[in-house]
């Protein structure tokens, strides 16, 4: 079976809708998906009193590791699927919360948050313009001297040079036993149970780490820059930032 989407919001709706594993949300390899978030976590400021929001939550998998450990949760997805899945997934963790919403309209009041998430999402972004609309959206509902952590945020073309060389990073920077296991999840597990498979047009948006960095301060907010750990290695593709609000 082979859904189309549009683009990658109906993607996610369509993950939500036609399969009943949560880990489709997040590539098919939930085991995969579980250590890079939790390399992220470590990154946080979390206090036991945060507010932490993250914006494109995938299959809940960073809420699975700090639901315990903060005062509150809160995700925001464009797919009301996607957001009824997690609902239900999260049903015994009254501090967590999903809200139907997009990274340029976030569907909260200025300064809720403690710490703001958004990790391998705005290069899935339609344009520039919209990516820049989100930072100042995060920015927004981040409280001052709060934390936004921009995760996995390409500084060049990942598939400029065609998906062969893509892969072979993708092989150094997680090792090959994560590797196997990632392209058996993602490409021969759904071929051989004949399980469906969606197909979108992918934006991949990039920006030198300068570029970036110069659009996050437009909005008077401190840059880290940090190039992205992977499973193995460093990523030779993509930087992490965070961005500290002024008190």
């Amino acid at each position: 079976m082979r859904l189309r989407a549009k683009d990658h919001r109906e993607a996610y709706d369509l993950w939500a809708t036609h399969f009943d594993d949560p880990a489709l949300m997040a590539n098919r390899d939930a085991e995969t998906t579980l250590r890079k978030i939790g390399n992220l976590a470590q990154q946080l400021p979390l206090e036991p009193g945060s507010r932490v929001l993250d914006v494109g939550p995938g299959d809940g998998a960073l809420f699975r590791i700090i639901a315990g450990r903060v005062r509150r949760c809160d995700g925001v997805d464009p797919s009301p699927n996607a957001v009824a899945r997690l609902t239900a997934l999260f049903r015994e963790e009254p501090n967590v919360k999903f809200t139907v919403g997009s990274a340029d309209a976030l569907p909260y009041s200025d300064h809720r948050f403690d710490v703001v998430v958004i990790n391998s999402v705005l290069q899935c972004l339609p344009s520039a313009e919209v990516v820049e609309k989100s930072l100042a959206e995060l920015v927004r509902v981040c409280r001052p001297g709060g934390t936004v952590f921009v995760g996995e945020m390409p500084f060049r073309d990942e598939l400029g040079r065609g998906i062969a060389v893509h892969m072979s990073r993708k092989l150094r920077e997680y090792g090959p036993r994560v590797f196997a296991r990632l392209m058996y999840h993602v490409y021969v597990r759904p071929f051989i149970r004949r399980e469906g498979v969606v197909l979108y047009p992918a934006t991949n948006l990039h920006f030198s780490e300068g570029d970036f960095s110069s659009m996050c301060r437009r909005l008077g907010v401190s840059v880290e820059c940090r190039r992205h750990q992977e499973l193995r290695r460093y990523s030779s593709t993509r930087n992490d930032y965070l961005l500290r609000l002024k008190t």
